[in-house]
């Protein structure tokens, strides 16, 4: 017997095929291979079955004798990596002959590796070993470079929207300077406190478009440290709603707070800040006239949870599913037209999930919209 017995975890997966015309060799590696070992062993005894059997049992690794009736060695594991599903699988060759040119043919023909009769355990159980942790270790790295690319490509498309964004109210601001320098004179001064007010709209959203993506991309290098502090929620939510006053009278929207003054919460003061400032602000940015904005905080299990609730316009449901993946517009104008590019909530909910939290959204289109920030007592 050997010691060489893998984690109960990667015993699980090794399914191994062995595939040979000798009953003799067939016991012998089965005795190898079975018992402690934890492989899961199944046995074809000529080339044909070796197919049948690799295409039901998706073996891990096979092992596959050389010399055999009707369909050889070479030519089992030859159609085996022309098959899209077979091609991967490690084949590691039986043979009492080695010479080069067989080697060089069993490599040739898609073979890993080979193995000389007559059979040692050490010998064989150290191949099978080495190779099925070289095909995990494969199938690992290419999850992850799958996993990477489709990471590009969402950020790629998120800077492409945000780029577009940038672009249209850089475009709306300088053509608003051009108009004021152009026809100044001629502009009485109601004229020229819109267009003012107007340049100073485009401004505002830039910054905030141009400090979401700033402070995104800074979480994405890991240069934002998680500072706990006790945080009062009510306080902090009383300075929002001051902040956000303007805004709110300006649509005839309503915010209030019916958090408890004592409320308090372990947790990053910058960061929860900035959530909920802009769940407060798309709450005002899908509500109008005679809509009410409701911020409140209970206790739930171990759970804090901050709810911003409005009645507002809502969200469709497919956007509402999609909402927090980066790349996706999920973005609608506001009741007013205001624009967005979807890019604070994805900051939000990041930021939620480095305190431990989580950032979940329920909506009703023409009833109204709650996030929810739950953060860990």
């Amino acid at each position: 017997k050997t010691n060489m017995i893998q984690p109960e975890s990667e015993q699980s997966m090794n399914r191994i095929l062995i595939v040979d015309d000798n009953p003799t060799n067939l016991r012998v590696l089965f005795e190898y291979l079975s018992g402690d070992q934890g492989y899961k062993i199944f046995i074809a005894k000529n080339g044909r079955e070796a197919l049948e059997r690799t295409a039901n049992a998706k073996p891990d690794i096979i092992l596959l004798d050389i010399l055999m009736p009707e369909i050889d060695g070479y030519e089992t594991c030859r159609r085996l990596k022309e098959e899209e599903e077979t091609r991967d699988i490690p084949i590691i060759f039986l043979t009492a002959f080695a010479d080069a040119e067989n080697k060089i043919k069993a490599f040739n023909s898609g073979a890993v590796d080979f193995i000389v009769k007559p059979f040692n355990q050490e010998e064989v159980l150290a191949r099978i070993k080495t190779h099925l942790t070289i095909s995990r270790q494969k199938r690992e790295l290419e999850k992850k470079n799958s996993e990477l690319a489709r990471a590009n490509a969402s950020k790629d498309k998120l800077f492409s929207i945000v780029a577009h964004d940038m672009r249209n109210k850089l475009f709306g601001l300088t053509g608003s300077i051009e108009m004021m320098e152009m026809f100044f004179n001629e502009l009485n001064d109601d004229e020229k406190r819109l267009r003012i007010r107007e340049m100073s709209s485009s401004a505002q959203q830039m910054y905030k478009l141009f400090e979401n993506l700033f402070t995104w991309a800074r979480m994405q290098t890991g240069s934002i440290e998680v500072v706990t502090e006790k945080i009062n929620v009510s306080r902090t939510v009383l300075e929002l709603i001051d902040f956000f006053k303007p805004d709110a009278q300006a649509k005839g929207i309503s915010i209030i707070s019916d958090i408890d003054e004592k409320h308090t919460v372990m947790y990053d003061k910058n960061m929860l800040n900035f959530i909920i400032r802009n769940l407060v602000h798309n709450a005002i940015k899908y509500s109008d006239n005679g809509n009410l904005v409701t911020i409140s905080c209970t206790k739930n299990g171990g759970y804090h949870n901050i709810s911003i609730k409005d009645n507002g316009i809502g969200i469709k449901k497919e956007i509402c599913d999609s909402i927090f993946q980066i790349g996706v517009k999920t973005a609608a104008p506001g009741t007013r037209k205001e624009q967005g590019s979807g890019l604070g909530l994805i900051v939000a909910k990041e930021f939620a999930e480095l305190n431990n939290g989580t950032l979940t959204i329920r909506s009703e289109v023409n009833v109204g919209t709650e996030v929810v920030l739950s953060l860990p007592v």
